[in-house]
């Protein structure tokens, strides 16, 4: 037997076919074939031989590049065995939407990902751009050591630790993260860099890089967004104006306040408020960050005094006049120009962040026809889910529930952002025990009486908080029958994240 000659041979009656080649079927002495066995029967006896030999005695050729240095020693303890077993379903896409939470609190832990999962989660993050920065933190020394191997997941060793390089050649969203987090502990230096930068990027980019000021605004970046106020570009404009106005002191606001005060003021007795449209446009507006045209409000004129209502803090207006927040929304639903006035001081709501106001703007939606539910979830989120959950629970009668006709507080229920305080989740348990009480079927429920109650069951599956799992389940277990999928949903989406939440001081497994 002579394995180098005899595979050749093997492949010659192989191709040609064992009727067609005339040459014998390699002999292997050490399995010998049976007296009967048919020419094809020996091909396929020598060819699982002859194949195995092979690969025994293959030689690898000699490596024309230096190998890699190994991975330095690991000094984070990975996830242990559950936590391992919930991530892999996250990447698998199971509940996807909690991945960057949940890579965000590992990091936030000291954690890190086991071994085996590092190849499925750089190829998942890689083409996944909102986890890169959560899962960068989360790879370890391996992690890290495997991401610069390949230029495909190379992107997200900056996106772990940004440095100059990626200000200097890295994509848009880099540059913003690197200026971003340099302006954490170095606002001058990266003040530096991005006015030295702007001159030669296109509009676009000057808007998204000068977004980055945001990040501990102050009076220092004043001067630069005054520069850039100026600019021919709309996009750019729209940018500064709105932080430039957040910085303390600065000139625009009190050019914006004379001329504001003087379109908008307060008559009687008895008081109301009287609006004086613009005459005519004004060139020099568009240095304030006023634009001829605006969608957000009613007409041509009226978006001139809208936008320059929603760059200044509502809180002037209060003091200006001395009179509440309450009053003054009061004040403005009775007015002709009810829209124009509570769109711009929601808009500087969103700007100027004042609790009083917050919570009158949200009681003043609970006495009259309610916003649309996103307006109201923004002005929940500026305000926090505690705060507005008392507004809300001030506003509940005696045995609330969802109905055909909405009250005015089943959207602001829906709007208001998690975690959830117990007592609002507790007073949202209510509402569905009371809610499928009015009806034996709960199929009729969820399909005919009340669209809100399903909306309420999915955002409670992301508002209340994993710790809350136990109530809503003591609460909901006698509820729900074969016809209630939703309430099985919320269920299972609150044990999940609940045994997310246990991983997070589960002791570290191996990492393979």
């Amino acid at each position: 037997m002579n394995p180098s000659a005899d595979w050749p041979q093997l492949l010659r009656v192989a191709l040609l076919g064992t009727r067609q080649s005339g040459e014998a079927v390699p002999s292997l002495p050490d399995l010998p074939a049976t007296a009967d066995a048919v020419r094809e029967a020996q091909v396929l006896r020598a060819a699982g031989a002859l194949g195995l030999m092979r690969k025994a005695g293959f030689q690898a050729p000699a490596a024309t590049v230096t190998p890699p240095a190994p991975a330095a020693a690991e000094s984070q303890p990975a996830l242990g065995p559950q936590g391992a077993d919930l991530l892999q379903q996250l990447l698998d896409g199971a509940s996807a939407d909690l991945l960057p939470g949940y890579l965000r609190s590992l990091g936030e832990r000291g954690r890190r990902v086991p071994h085996r999962l590092l190849p499925q989660l750089l190829a998942y993050a890689s083409s996944h751009r909102p986890v890169q920065e959560a899962a960068a933190r989360v790879l370890g020394e391996r992690g890290r050591w495997l991401a610069a191997l390949n230029p495909g997941w190379a992107p997200l060793l900056l996106a772990a630790a940004p440095d100059e390089a990626a200000w200097e050649s890295g994509t848009l969203a880099q540059r913003q993260r690197f200026l971003a987090e340099l302006r954490g502990h170095d606002a001058a230096r990266a003040r530096e860099l991005l006015a030295a930068a702007l001159p030669q990027e296109p509009a676009k980019n000057q808007a998204l890089l000068l977004s980055t000021l945001a990040t501990g605004l102050s009076a220092a970046d004043a001067p630069l967004l005054e520069v850039y106020l100026g600019s021919k570009s709309k996009e750019v404009r729209q940018a500064v104006a709105p932080l430039l106005v957040r910085t303390p002191g600065n000139a625009l606001v009190e050019r914006l306040w004379q001329q504001a005060t003087a379109l908008l003021t307060l008559s009687g007795p008895p008081a109301a408020l009287a609006v004086e449209l613009p005459a005519a446009w004004d060139a020099s507006w568009q240095a304030q960050g006023i634009e001829p045209k605006d969608s957000r409000f009613g007409g041509e004129k009226a978006a001139w005094l809208g936008q320059m209502l929603a760059l200044l803090p509502p809180e002037r207006w209060s003091a200006h006049w001395q009179l509440s927040p309450e009053q003054l929304l009061v004040l403005a639903a009775t007015s002709e120009w009810v829209e124009l006035l509570l769109t711009g001081w929601r808009q500087a709501l969103l700007l100027h962040p004042s609790p009083a106001w917050l919570r009158a703007y949200l009681q003043f939606q609970l006495d009259h026809a309610p916003e649309p539910l996103q307006v109201l979830s923004a002005v929940a989120e500026k305000l926090g889910a505690a705060e507005a959950a008392q507004v809300l629970l001030g506003a509940l009668p005696p045995e609330p529930r969802f109905s055909q006709a909405p009250a005015r507080w089943e959207s602001l229920m829906l709007a208001i952002p998690g975690p959830w305080p117990a007592a609002l989740t507790r007073a949202a348990l209510a509402i569905i025990a009371n809610t499928l009480a009015s009806s034996d079927h709960a199929r009729y429920v969820f399909l005919f009486r009340s669209g809100h109650l399903t909306q309420l069951l999915r955002h409670m599956q992301l508002a209340v908080p994993p710790a809350q799992y136990e109530l809503c389940t003591a609460a909901l277990s006698a509820l729900y029958d074969a016809d209630s999928t939703p309430i099985t949903q919320l269920l299972d989406a609150l044990g999940f994240r609940h045994r997310l939440e246990q991983t997070l001081t589960e002791a570290p497994g191996p990492d393979n």
